[in-house]
């Protein structure tokens, strides 16, 4: 019995252990998250502000456009 006793020691010591490693693990890659979120933030933040802010000519046509489609679909019938 001694024996069963201390293999189920033995095991709930070693997953005391797992868990506390885990914890650990799980903390550091939040932590590393975090960092990269921010730095990739920042990098967004500073390519957005040196970016001259343009509207594209397909959103500029796309209400024209969709009106000729229409209209040439009204009077193809």
């Amino acid at each position: 019995m001694s024996s069963v006793e201390s293999l189920m020691s033995m095991h709930r010591e070693d997953m005391t252990l797992l868990r506390t490693e885990a914890k650990l693990a799980r903390r550091e890659r939040l932590d590393s998250s975090r960092e990269m979120d921010q730095a990739f933030k920042d990098l967004r933040s500073k390519i957005s502000a040196e970016m001259p802010v343009t509207s594209s000519y397909s959103f500029k046509l796309r209400a024209p456009i969709a009106f000729m489609a229409t209209l040439m679909g009204v009077i193809s019938f």
